[in-house]
């Protein structure tokens, strides 16, 4: 068995699904470290990990975060937001980051490093030696930020299914945008620079996939845009799943079928400081109607007096996804990849409101596969919440959509196939 180190920024979306791998490996007799902010040390070391914190000057409290970068709460969701967290959340942790990795795989002796999709505090090291590093194998855990000739990355983010056939990848790069990606592109190879490592030798995005030796993608190809020129150590392992819950599993009659669509409404974690984006606006939108909505706040207060007085509603902090997404109609989020991902694994369409981080991207996907339907905003109207719902309740192709997607979700096994991989990796690199 091997010696294995995980490290990962620390947030709900990106913490509990490597820790969920974590656990998965440790029960096959894996010896595992975990490197991350010190709120999750108790879940690290439940599983039986070796808990190891980030320095205190870069230990950030995911749910304070306009509060420690205050001119973040300035932008709108967006570009601009999402290259200033990578300027100023990312580039500016990752010399820290990096010092506390090699010093743990001096220490810690690590057989292999399993990493995640924006823990870019592993840069330093995939832009160094590869002889002087122990393998690397990192974990998708959002949507696919591989540069390529059939998509477009943090661009307009068009479909390719709804592109003319005379339109060029330059064409359709917005200006603003390509500005953003060079300033952020620029501030990581000075952030590199002035710590004395190698710069950038591809896009920002690219070199934690390319420069690994394993990626494995949560999710698989019937949730991503076709493409011919993926690398060969990429793998489509499939979203992570809960051991199946009955239907019968949860006796409330709320979330149990009594002819009324369940609407599941969320903000995630992170991006729920305003909950007039989203989640208020769909309870407005929705209230009286022949629906029953089931609101989470990912953690964030409330104020009661703000909550529609309708018997159709009910608010709450958090629920298992596998104990209500199967009695669920439309699963309506501002754009979270796993949440979507849980969704439709459960054969929910989306209804998907969100701009910022990666959540245009995930956005896309959406449209691109025609599981669900985009707003377009991360301030969407309640009209066009309402309407949306109804078409996605009423038009069975979204449905079936989100359904054929789950069924090729039941095909891959997620934990079985990461095992597999990292046991071949470390069989390649021994």
């Amino acid at each position: 068995m091997a010696r294995l180190l995980m490290a990962c920024t620390a947030s709900p979306g990106h913490v509990l699904p490597l820790l969920k791998i974590a656990e998965h490996l440790i029960g096959q007799g894996h010896e595992l470290g975990v490197l991350t902010g010190k709120l999750f040390r108790q879940q690290g070391e439940q599983i039986g990990a070796e808990f190891f914190e980030f320095n205190e000057n870069i230990d950030f409290d995911y749910r304070h975060v306009d509060r420690l970068f205050p001119q973040r709460a300035l932008l709108p969701p967006g570009p601009e937001q999402t290259a200033l967290a990578l300027r100023n959340f990312f580039a500016d942790a990752m010399p820290l980051q990096d010092l506390q990795l090699r010093q743990l795989i001096q220490d810690f002796k690590p057989d292999a490093l399993i990493i995640e999709s924006v823990f870019y505090g592993a840069l330093p090291l995939l832009l160094g030696p590869v002889a002087s590093r122990p393998p690397v194998m990192c974990i998708g855990e959002t949507p696919l930020g591989l540069s390529s000739r059939d998509s477009i990355f943090f661009g307009p983010r068009i479909p390719p299914a709804v592109l003319p056939m005379d339109f060029t990848r330059e064409s359709l790069v917005i200006s603003e945008h390509q500005r953003l990606i060079e300033e952020v592109h620029d501030y990581f190879n000075q952030t590199l620079i002035q710590h004395g490592h190698p710069t950038l030798r591809e896009a920002l995005s690219d070199t934690l996939i390319n420069d690994v030796e394993r990626f494995c993608q949560l999710s698989t190809q019937a949730f991503e845009y076709a493409r011919d020129d993926l690398p060969q150590h990429l793998r489509f392992v499939g979203p992570l799943r809960n051991p199946p819950t009955s239907r019968n599993a949860v006796k409330d009659p709320f979330i149990e079928e009594d002819g009324r669509p369940l609407v599941i409404v969320t903000q995630g974690t992170v991006a729920n400081a305003d909950l007039n984006q989203l989640l208020l606006p769909t309870l407005r939108a929705l209230a009286g109607l022949p629906v029953k909505v089931l609101a989470l706040t990912g953690g964030r207060g409330i104020d009661p007096s703000l909550i529609p007085t309708a018997d159709n509603l009910r608010v709450t902090d958090f629920v298992v996804y596998e104990q209500v997404l199967p009695h669920a109609s439309v699963f309506i989020t501002n754009g979270g990849y796993g949440s979507i991902n849980s969704a439709l694994g459960y054969g929910v369409p989306v209804l998907i409101a969100g701009t910022g981080e990666d959540k245009a991207e995930t956005s896309t996907r959406v449209v691109w596969t025609g599981c669900g339907i985009n707003l377009n905003s991360s301030y969407p109207s309640e009209q066009a919440i309402a309407h949306a719902v109804q078409k996605i309740i009423t038009q069975a192709s979204y449905r079936l959509r989100a359904k054929e997607i789950a069924e090729d979700f039941l095909q891959h096994d997620a934990l079985a196939i990461i095992s597999d991989e990292l046991q071949q990796m470390l069989a390649e690199t021994a």
